[in-house]
């Protein structure tokens, strides 16, 4: 490599150590451009628990300017676009642009890289009109589906269409990016990924797995697992009526919901109803490595989500899915939702079963066809971690990133 590339990684959300998609992301992305020989910085917010996580392949600096997180919890509104956000955004920027001018000179081409399009978007556009070099975003689904204020609003078309690109996770992302104005030109689709080795059933994680049927009680059952936020759109209600009507013809079926969230009271009166108790376990948040024994615990990973059409406007879908490569990655077979950017992560028929998240009795179905036909479920899962393997590699697809960062410097 002749000359690498400096890649500013732009993030006030959300990082390692603290949890969640966006923080994995922005992980992954930094950790497999620095194998590569590019060399990532992540510009954040300070943590009082950074040493927990000394990261390999790539530097982390954390700017008081960065620490937007009330913004962040405030959404894409109008008001905070209009008055809250200009002084630490002009605060981001001026950072970006500080430490980005302290970087070699040499032969260097620079990027900055936004990894949600708000705040970190608008600090990028105006960084990189002081430094002249490109920028790029990552729209992981609910950029598409912000307020119709926002959508409208000049900063939102602006931070999308300046863009050198504009990465959509998914291909349902990138159509609704293009109903809410934002150009072809620039935008592209690269699916989200996973790393594959913590998915690996050893014989050192055997007896966690064990440990966890013990914990829950599911020796002799047939368990169906959901690791999502208690949210209306995952489907975990949808489940619950399933496994109502599967009562008399499914014995031994056992419901797993791993999470927190808003719904976790209605959830619990949905299963005192349905007369549920012995048949559904809470579990809560979960971590990483609980997360993994539940997967290889379980028989089939279901969550059916659905579109939901707010009454402020909002668009609530799912852009893609990425628990769902997650579950194929442990040989599991997947019921997903025929909606959002389900259908890019499970393939109908081949990898999983997807449903009408509306129809009960279709997920009732989907269900006991699994049950009756293990082999099925069987080809299922070892196909889905096939194309797991095959497609959906972080190594895989920051080679796809790298590509178009090329063309982008090449032009800038």
């Amino acid at each position: 490599m002749e000359h690498p590339l400096y890649i500013i990684l732009l993030n006030a959300c959300q990082t390692l150590p603290d949890k969640g998609g966006i923080a994995t992301y922005t992980h992954e992305l930094a950790h497999h451009l620095g194998k590569k020989g590019h060399i990532p910085s992540v510009l954040t917010y300070p943590s009082s628990n950074s040493s927990l996580f000394p990261p390999r392949h790539y530097q982390v600096r954390r700017l008081p300017s960065f620490d937007v997180s009330r913004l962040v919890q405030s959404g894409g509104s109008r008001g905070a676009l209009l008055t809250r956000l200009p002084p630490k955004v002009l605060g981001m920027a001026r950072d970006i642009a500080r430490v980005t001018r302290g970087m070699p000179r040499k032969g260097q081409r620079r990027v900055l890289w936004a990894v949600t399009w708000w705040p970190e978007g608008l600090a990028a556009w105006l960084a990189s009109r002081m430094l002249r070099i490109p920028y790029v975003v990552t729209a992981h689904g609910y950029e598409a589906i912000v307020s119709p204020h926002a959508r409208r609003h000049f900063l939102y078309r602006g931070v999308m269409n300046r863009a050198s690109r504009v990465f959509a996770v998914s291909a349902h992302t990138a159509g609704h990016l293009r109903r809410c104005g934002v150009s072809a030109r620039g935008l592209r689709v690269v699916h989200n990924g996973i790393r594959l080795e913590p998915f690996v059933l050893d014989h050192s994680e055997r007896p966690l797995v064990e440990q966890t049927r013990n914990r829950y009680s599911l020796q002799g059952r047939f368990v169906l697992l959901t690791v999502a936020r208690l949210v209306p759109r995952k489907g975990h209600l949808a489940v619950l009526e399933a496994l109502a009507g599967l009562r008399g013809r499914l014995p031994g079926l056992c419901y797993i919901i791993a999470g927190e969230g808003p719904m976790m009271e209605e959830l619990r009166e949905a299963v005192k109803g349905l007369c549920l108790q012995d048949s559904v376990r809470f579990c809560g948040e979960i971590s990483d490595k609980e997360k993994v024994s539940l997967l290889h615990a379980c028989d089939v990973f279901v969550m059916p989500n659905r579109d939901i059409q707010r009454p402020d406007g909002v668009f609530d879908t799912e852009g893609f899915g990425i628990v769902f490569l997650e579950a194929s990655a442990c040989g599991k077979p997947v019921i997903a939702g025929r909606a959002g950017g389900a259908p890019e992560a499970v393939v109908d028929g081949h990898t999983g079963i997807l449903v009408d998240p509306s129809n009960p009795g279709e997920l009732e179905e989907a269900v006991f066809r699994l049950y009756a036909d293990r082999d099925m479920a069987l080809r299922l899962g070892l196909e889905g971690k096939r194309r797991v393997e095959r497609e959906f590699t972080w190594d895989r697809l920051v080679d796809q990133y790298l590509n178009e960062l090329t063309v982008v410097q090449s032009r800038s």
